[in-house]
C-alpha cells in the first residue's frame, strides 16, 4: 500500500516524494497548434517486426485496486479487481470492520461500502476477476471504534488522533521508542482457521469468510492472496506483530494458509508472498536473518522453501508469485516540477532496463543484496520473472499494487498527483512494458478516478472508442533509435494477423516526434489512431480512418494508439516459445531450456542459438506437440544480465525469433556426501550427510536447508537444515525388501541447484 506514512518510515524516501498537475503546453496531433511557432521536431526510426518476440499478452495486467464500480470495471476493461492494502491484513469480515494499523493510530473503523462479499458481486458483474487478501495474522478488528494504543492505558505518546485525543501512535514520547507489551485484545480479537472447542469468545474463522465470499466468484477464477506485505507486519502491525517477520515464519505461513485455503476452496488460486519492495525482496523483515540462512536474499530464500515443502506435501501451497513494485524513482529534493516530471518518466526503466543504474537510493546502493548479478540495475521483472522460473517452475508472475510516476504534491502549485499528466504517461509505458516483459498480472494502486488522465490511458489499451477497440493480445518486437527517457512503442497483432495495434508514448515536453516506421512481416493498408495529450487530457481524440503512412508525427507529451487493418505477409503455421524465456543460472555452470509448441501441430525446428558471453548447444533441435526441444547454455565465469536470441523455422518455412535472458548469479555450490555405498540388512537404520559448500565467499554453509528423496525405505526428515559446518544429517530405514535403494539431497536452485546421490543397499 503505497499511500501510508508507515512507507515512510521504511521505505527510503523515493517511494513516498509526492505529485501534481499538469499545465497545457501542445495540442493533440492533427489538432491546430496553440501557438504559430513551429514546435520543434525529433526524428524517430521504429521496427516492428511481427515474427519477433511473439508471446500473448495476459489480459489479467489491467487490473486495479478497489474499482470503484461495476459500472466503471466494464467500461475501463479492468481485468484484476483487488481488494488488499495494508488494513485488508485485520479486516473483520463478520462486522465489515478494519484496523486502521499505523496507516491510522491503529484504531478501528467500519470498512464502508461495499463490504468483501459485495466487492466479489461487484467486480464479477463487472466482467472483473476479484481477488481477495486472506489474512495470515491471527487478529482482527474487534468493532469499529477502538483503538490500540489508549493514552490512559499505556501513557503520553509521540502523536495522538487530532479527533479523538486518546488514540496514540504507539511511540513513546521520545518519538522513537515504540510501546511494546500491549494487550491485542483491546481492538482486536482471534482469527482462526476454522471453529474447535475453547476458541476465544467473538473469534473469527478463514473457513466462514471463504465461504462466504466463493459462491460469489461465479465462473470468474477464485484468486486469492495470502496478506499483503507481511514482512513489514513489525511495523505496519506492530501493535499484535511486534516482532520483525522471519525467513521461517513468512514461509511456514504461506505453506499452512496455502494448503488450508484450497481445502476451504477446491477452487483457490493462491498469490504469494506479496511483499512490498526492493530492499525487503532481498532482505525480508530483519536484514540480521539472512545470516541465519547461509546469506541467501529473501525471496530466492522462501522461494525455495515453500518449493521445497510442496514437494514434501504433493501439492502446491501457492499459485502465483506475486510482489509489489512501485517505480522506485530517484530523490526529488531541489528539482524543479518539471524536472521531477522527467524522473517520474525516466523510472519505467527500472522495471526492464538492463542497461539503466537505476537514479533510486533504494536500488542504486551497496548494501541491500551482494548477490544479484548487476545490483544497481533494477531490472525488476526478469529478476522477478527468472527466480519463478527457475525455483518453483510453472509459476506465474505478477505485481499486485504498482504506481506510475512519483509523488508531487508538495510542489508549489500542484495539487494532485494522480491528475498530473507525467502519471498519465507513466501509465502507458507501464501497460506496454508489463505486456512485453510477459508479466501474467498486475493492479494498479488505486483505480485512477475517471476524471483524471491517467484513467483515459487505461482506456487507451482497453477502450478506446467505446466499443472496446484497444491494444492487441499478441505481444511483437518494436525497437526504435530514440532515447527511452522521452519515446517508447510497444506493438501487437490479433492472433489473425489482420490488425497490428503500435503504443505511441512521446515523453518529451517540448519536441513533436517524427516517427519512420518499418513494419516487417505485415502490411498495413488502413489506420485509426486514438490520441490522450496534455492539451486535451480527459478525453481521447479519435481521428479519422486513413491510409496507412509509415512516417507520422506525434505531438509532445502525448500517448497515442495506433490501429492498423492489413495483411500478414509470412503466415505462421506454428507457434512457439522458450520455455522458460529467462531464467537464474550459476557462473561458470550449465542450464537448459526447453523450447515448446503453444499452437499448431506441425514441427518447428531450432536453427541457431546466439548471445554475447554465453554458449549454447542445441541438443535437441525439433520441437513437436509431443516432445519439446532443448538448447543448453553456458554461463561466463562473471556474474550478470545476459541476453540471447533463438531462432526456429516452422512447418511453412517462416523463420522466427525469440529473444529471452540469463541472470548468472554466483558460482554454483557443491554437495559432498559421507554414509554413500552402505550394505546393511533390511529394515536397518543408517545415517547419510550431505555437506554444503558454498561457491562463493558471500555465503556461508550453515542455515541451508536441503531436500531429501528416497526411492525406497524411510527418511526421519525430508527437509534438513545445515550446521555450522555445513552437515546435513538424515536417517534412512532401509526397506522390507532387499534391492538399491537411492537417496538424492537437493541444494536451493539460486545456488546451481547441488545435488549429490546416494546408492545403498538392503540385504
Amino acid at each position: 500500500m503505497r499511500r501510508n506514512f508507515i512507507h515512510c518510515m521504511l521505505l527510503l524516501a523515493a517511494v513516498c516524494t509526492p505529485f501534481a498537475s499538469f499545465s497545457q503546453t501542445t495540442s493533440p496531433r492533427e489538432s491546430s497548434p496553440i501557438s504559430k511557432a513551429a514546435t520543434p521536431t525529433t526524428n524517430v526510426a521504429v521496427t516492428v517486426n511481427t515474427l519477433a518476440n511473439r508471446h500473448t499478452i495476459s489480459s489479467q495486467i489491467y487490473g486495479a485496486n478497489f474499482p470503484p464500480s461495476t459500472s466503471y470495471i466494464k467500461t475501463a476493461g479492468v481485468t484484476l479487481s483487488r481488494w488488499g492494502g495494508n488494513n485488508s491484513s485485520r479486516y473483520n469480515w463478520k462486522l465489515n470492520a478494519k484496523n486502521d494499523d499505523a496507516d491510522w493510530y491503529f484504531e478501528n473503523y467500519s470498512w464502508g461500502t461495499p463490504n468483501s462479499t459485495a466487492f466479489v458481486t461487484q467486480a464479477v458483474a463487472g466482467g472483473g476477476s476479484p481477488i481477495m487478501t486472506i489474512p495470515m495474522l491471527s487478529w482482527v478488528a474487534k468493532d469499529t471504534s477502538s483503538y490500540s494504543f489508549s493514552v490512559k492505558k499505556y501513557g503520553a505518546q509521540c502523536s495522538t488522533d487530532e479527533w479523538n485525543s486518546d488514540a496514540g501512535d504507539g511511540i513513546k514520547t521520545d518519538c522513537e521508542t515504540y510501546i511494546t507489551g500491549n494487550d491485542p485484545t483491546d481492538a482486536n480479537v482471534k482469527l482462526l482457521d476454522a471453529p474447535a472447542s475453547g476458541d476465544p469468545a467473538g473469534s473469527v474463522y478463514r473457513s466462514q469468510w471463504i465461504a462466504a465470499i466463493a459462491k460469489n466468484f461465479g465462473s470468474q477464477p477464485h484468486y486469492y492472496q495470502l496478506d499483503n506485505e507481511p514482512e513489514i507486519w513489525g511495523g505496519t502491525h506492530r501493535d499484535v506483530h511486534p516482532d520483525p517477520t522471519g525467513y521461517d515464519e513468512l514461509s511456514a505461513d504461506i505453506v499452512a494458509e496455502g494448503h488450508k485455503i484450497k481445502t476451504f476452496d477446491a477452487k483457490a488460486v493462491r498469490f504469494a508472498p506479496v511483499n512490498d519492495s526492493w530492499w525487503f525482496y532481498w532482505n525480508g523483515a530483519d536484514g540480521s536473518d539472512k545470516s541465519n540462512h547461509g546469506g541467501l536474499d529473501f525471496l530466492p530464500w522462501i522461494l525455495n522453501e515453500i518449493f521445497f515443502n510442496d514437494v514434501v506435501a504433493g501439492s502446491r501451497s501457492f499459485d502465483v508469485f506475486d510482489v509489489h513494485a512501485y517505480f522506485n524513482g530517484t530523490s526529488t529534493s531541489g528539482m524543479t516540477l518539471a524536472e521531477a516530471r522527467a524522473a517520474a518518466l525516466r523510472e519505467t526503466r527500472d522495471w526492464w532496463d538492463s542497461t539503466y543504474v537505476s537514479e533510486s537510493g533504494t536500488v542504486n546502493q551497496p548494501w541491500a543484496t551482494s548477490i544479484e548479478p548487476d545490483p544497481t540495475v533494477g531490472f525488476v521483472i526478469p529478476r522477478m520473472r527468472a527466480l519463478a522460473n527457475s525455483i518453483y517452475p510453472g509459476t506465474p508472475s505478477s505485481f499486485t499494487e504498482w504506481t506510475g510516476g512519483v509523488l508531487l504534491d508538495d510542489y508549489e502549485g500542484s495539487t494532485d498527483g494522480e491528475a498530473d499528466f507525467s502519471t498519465a504517461l507513466a501509465d502507458a509505458d507501464a501497460y506496454g512494458i508489463l505486456g512485453r516483459e510477459r508479466m501474467w498480472g498486475a493492479a494498479r494502486w488505486t483505480a485512477a478516478a475517471s476524471t483524471t488522465p491517467a484513467y483515459q490511458t487505461l482506456l487507451l489499451y482497453r477502450n478506446a472508442d467505446g466499443n472496446h477497440t484497444g491494444f492487441e493480445t499478441l505481444s511483437v518486437s518494436a525497437v526504435h533509435n530514440a532515447s527511452p527517457n522521452l519515446f517508447s512503442v510497444f506493438a501487437a497483432t490479433d492472433t489473425a494477423g489482420k490488425t497490428m495495434t503500435l503504443m505511441v508514448v512521446n515523453k518529451d515536453t517540448a519536441n513533436q516526434a517524427k516517427v519512420t516506421f518499418n513494419v516487417e512481416n505485415f502490411k498495413p493498408a488502413k489506420m485509426t489512431t486514438y490520441t490522450l495529450s496534455q492539451s486535451a487530457p480527459t478525453a481521447i481524440a479519435a481521428s479519422k480512418s486513413t491510409s496507412w503512412s509509415a512516417t507520422q508525427t506525434f505531438a509532445p507529451y502525448s500517448a497515442t494508439l495506433i490501429v492498423a487493418t492489413g495483411t500478414t505477409t509470412e503466415p505462421v503455421a506454428e507457434e512457439w516459445d522458450l520455455n522458460p524465456d529467462t531464467l537464474l543460472a550459476p557462473t561458470s555452470g550449465k542450464v537448459t531450456i526447453a523450447p515448446a509448441l503453444t499452437s499448431g501441430t506441425g514441427t518447428v525446428t531450432l536453427t541457431s542459438a546466439s548471445g554475447k558471453g554465453l554458449s549454447f548447444s542445441l541438443t535437441e533441435k525439433s520441437i513437436t506437440a509431443e516432445a519439446n526441444g532443448k538448447i543448453t547454455i553456458k554461463t561466463p565465469v562473471t556474474p550478470g544480465l545476459y541476453s540471447f536470441t533463438v531462432t526456429g523455422k516452422d512447418s511453412g518455412g517462416t523463420a522466427q525469433t525469440q529473444n529471452g535472458w540469463v541472470l548468472a548469479t554466483v558460482p554454483a555450490a557443491t554437495l559432498t556426501k559421507t554414509g554413500d555405498k552402505q550394505s546393511a540388512k533390511r529394515g536397518t537404520k543408517i545415517t547419510l550427510t550431505a555437506t554444503f559448500v558454498p561457491g562463493s565467499s558471500a555465503l556461508s554453509a550453515s542455515g541451508i536447508d536441503l531436500l531429501f528423496t528416497a526411492s525406497a525405505g524411510t527418511l526421519s526428515e525430508r527437509i534438513v537444515r545445515t550446521q555450522s559446518n555445513g552437515q546435513a544429517s538424515v536417517a534412512l530405514v532401509l526397506p522390507a525388501k532387499a534391492g538399491k535403494v537411492t537417496v538424492t539431497a537437493l541444494g536451493p536452485v539460486f545456488w546451481g541447484a547441488p545435488e549429490a546421490t546416494f546408492t545403498e543397499t538392503a540385504q
